[in-house]
């Protein structure tokens, strides 16, 4: 039992820590092609949110993640290699938007809610609803990959 709860414990922190990685490789991605790509396709600039920059990244976001959590926080052989990408492909991808209407849901709330204090403090609203929408996505991930996906 106690064994059980510690190995819990470790492929949490290690779901965690696989997500941060992933998370920064995204960002890092989006910066580089945020850079370059404008060059080649004039749709892609601030103004339209570098569509293209942002789907490329969310790519590589996901890629990372799937590398990462067959290395080091779930052990294959529930399903085919091809099947487990499959499966986590459309995970993340619904995860995704998951978070964003999360997070457009708890910004519109505390909007509302906190109409006065918005204007004042607009960044901690995006900050505490994007925190809340992660927090709660990021739990669903864990228990869907670790039961659909991965061999826990």
């Amino acid at each position: 039992m106690i064994l059980a709860i510690k190995k819990h414990k470790r492929q949490v922190f290690l779901f965690l820590i696989a997500g941060a990685v992933s998370a920064c490789i995204e960002i890092f991605s989006l910066l580089i092609f945020e850079k370059f790509l404008p060059v080649y396709f004039s749709f892609e600039n601030l103004k339209n949110g570098y569509p293209l920059s942002s789907i490329l990244a969310t790519g590589a976001g996901i890629l990372s993640n799937y590398i990462l959590s067959i290395r080091y926080v779930f052990k294959r052989g529930k399903h085919s290699k091809r099947k487990e990408f499959s499966l986590f492909l459309i995970l993340s991808i619904g995860t995704v938007i998951m978070t964003w209407a999360l997070f457009t849901f708890f910004l519109s709330i505390s909007t509302y809610l906190f109409s006065d204090i918005v204007f004042k403090h607009s960044k901690l609203n995006i900050i505490f609803s994007r925190a809340a929408a992660i927090s709660i996505v990021s739990v669903l991930n864990y228990w869907l990959k670790k039961k659909l996906v991965f061999t826990s």
